[in-house]
């Protein structure tokens, strides 16, 4: 497995994990964007975030995630990047 493939993986595990627990805490899609980025509009911002969870309309593939959105991400959800990041790596490492 390359490590280009395997760091999709951990960041395509992440997305799903912050998907999975904004769902708990009962944020919809655009609530939970528009905490992300609130200096965005709330439709720029559920856009930006439609483009992470699925794909880009320009390339087909979803948006990455850079270190500063994944802070914000986790910070919304209330708990830690490195803590969700270890689970992502867990869930990237048991797919095959």
């Amino acid at each position: 497995m390359s490590g280009d493939h395997f760091s999709q993986k951990v960041e395509r595990a992440f997305v799903e994990i912050i998907m999975e627990r904004a769902a708990k805490k009962n944020l919809k899609k655009g609530e939970f964007a528009a905490q992300v980025w609130p200096e965005m509009s709330p439709k720029a911002a559920a856009s930006r975030w439609t483009s992470i969870r699925t794909r880009a309309s320009n390339t087909g593939k979803p948006q990455s995630v850079s270190i500063a959105d994944a802070q914000r991400m986790a910070a919304v959800i209330g708990r830690d990047v490195s803590y969700l990041m270890a689970i992502a790596l867990e869930r990237a490492g048991e797919q095959k």
